[in-house]
């Protein structure tokens, strides 16, 4: 019996397997933008942990807020889940920024970064 040749998956393939959760989504990507060269991505998990992701050369950098509701409320609103994504946004921003600054004396001086 001949064996069949399988083709390689497109990474597009990953998502039209995946599962819904009944009762709304638990993680809700925000924002999908680009800075000074720079992939950012927002996403909100579960409604109050607030997440950037990075890529700058081609190392991921990530960071977090977790903000709950106010006392008594079961959600955010939209207008609190707009504030939190500006600010989650500064904070990536000023991630790239800083990762760049570090990086300029090195490449002044002709020098490759060491991990």
């Amino acid at each position: 019996m001949k064996k069949k040749k399988r083709k390689p998956k497109k990474v597009g393939d990953i998502f039209s397997r995946a599962k819904k959760v009944k009762g709304g989504s638990v993680i809700e990507f925000l924002q999908k933008s680009e800075y000074k060269g720079c992939p950012v991505y927002i996403r909100m998990v579960e409604g109050k942990i607030f997440e950037y992701f990075i890529i700058y050369k081609n190392d991921l950098y990530t960071g977090y807020n977790i903000i709950t509701p106010k006392k008594g409320k079961k959600k955010l609103t939209k207008r609190e889940i707009a504030k939190c994504g500006a600010l989650i946004f500064t904070g990536a921003i000023t991630t790239v920024d800083i990762l760049l600054d570090r990086d300029k004396p090195l490449a002044k001086n002709g020098k490759k970064k060491v991990h």
